[in-house]
């Protein structure tokens, strides 16, 4: 599908400076922060070489990263330090949130990149910063099949300031444990269970406004009739993208929600994961991304794998081949009209943190090999809203 002869991905013309080197001034959208570490994968059965780290021995590295490939190690994370998932980044882009992993409970890590000021706190569900400077933190978990989901707002002690009544949601339905926050931090969106059956009736209404005191300020209409639909992420200032998947394993698709109450659109087909044409190997899109060169999405393979799709003007999806970057590639964002990539480049070695441009059909490495060896393992985009 690209216009022009594919080209091996190069080394980007950056380099490795410190912390205090960091122009603060220009730190913003296209910025990356991304948690490297100096193993290099083996084949099942292949030992390391003498003396190279292993992840029992391996310190990892935080590193911020500009659009040009300029890197700057922020702080360092040893073998026994378990919050190393990159999970947020306050909406000021002053601080980092770290977390143990997916689903995983325990001590979460805020980390000030200015001063290096690590504040631990305990956490029981998933973390996020408020909005818009993350000065506290949202904890949510989701609807068990017994009780609806729970959110909280607790201080960097961990002390509760705000527990959000779930249970109803002024008549919705119970809270499913997906949320998007506004922009400015005054409101956000909720999702209910919305399951259709004698524990959590179907609503209408699936996705509620709250207030930050708890107070239910209007309902949106459910973007697809039995489904149960999920705030993802701000599409313009006044519209969300939202991911719906239909009951009893039926299919997804995505859908632009306005904030006003107006009939949603939906921005792909219903993809039932059955190979159908238009989806081939596409077991999955949860959000997308648009550019002057189209809205790409990050998409489910077969067997644990990930690829980069481009929406189609029907609807569907088309794979895209990023040339010297490995089959299995995940798609973290966009810097401007470039994709932010994350995959193995040549032969061996771990993940690396790619720049690709569509339009010209060519990438630069920012971070892991052939930079700075070893792979990268988490990845976040400096926060930007419409």
């Amino acid at each position: 599908m690209q216009a022009t002869t594919p080209a091996a991905p190069v080394a980007a013309k950056g380099s490795e400076r410190t912390a205090a080197d960091v122009p603060w001034d220009r730190v913003g959208p296209g910025w990356v922060v991304a948690m490297w570490s100096p193993v290099t994968p083996h084949h099942p059965g292949t030992p390391p070489v003498p003396g190279e780290p292993t992840p029992e021995t391996a310190t990892q590295i935080l590193y911020l990263v500009s659009p040009a490939g300029e890197r700057y190690p922020m702080a360092e994370f040893g073998p026994a330090e378990s919050a190393t998932h990159v999970s947020d980044w306050s909406g000021d882009g002053s601080h980092v949130l770290l977390t143990p992993g997916y689903g995983q409970d325990g001590q979460a890590i805020s980390l000030d990149l200015r001063t290096g000021e690590r504040t631990a706190f305990p956490v029981t569900g998933t973390v996020r910063y408020t909005q818009p400077n993350g000065r506290a933190f949202l904890v949510s978990n989701s609807y068990n099949g017994a009780e609806p989901g729970t959110l909280t707002r607790i201080d960097a002690s961990g002390n509760v300031q705000m527990s959000y009544p779930t249970d109803d949601l002024g008549g919705a339905g119970q809270f499913s444990g997906d949320y998007l926050a506004y922009p400015d931090g005054t409101q956000l969106v909720l999702s209910t269970a919305n399951l259709g059956n004698e524990v959590v009736p179907r609503s209408d209404n699936s996705l509620v406004i709250v207030g930050n005191d708890g107070s239910i300020n209007r309902t949106l209409p459910v973007p697809m009739s039995n489904a149960t639909c999920a705030p993802v992420k701000w599409w313009t200032d006044e519209v969300l993208l939202a991911h719906c998947e239909i009951q009893r394993g039926g299919g997804e698709q995505l859908w632009t929600v306005p904030l006003d109450g107006g009939k949603p659109t939906a921005l792909t087909a219903v993809n039932t994961h059955d190979d159908e044409p238009g989806f081939e190997g596409n077991y999955g899109n949860w959000t997308a991304f648009k550019t002057a060169n189209g809205t790409f999405l990050p998409t489910a393979g077969a067997c644990g794998t990930s690829f980069v799709s481009k929406l189609t003007a029907d609807g569907h999806t088309e794979r895209l081949h990023i040339p010297g970057v490995s089959d299995s590639v995940g798609l973290a964002g966009v810097s401007g009209d470039k994709l932010v990539v994350v995959g193995q480049v040549g032969c061996g070695g771990g993940n690396s943190l790619v720049s690709y441009d569509p339009a010209t059909n060519t990438s630069d490495v920012l971070l892991g090999a052939p930079v700075n060896g070893g792979g990268v393992e988490d990845v976040r985009l400096y926060p930007v809203t419409p």
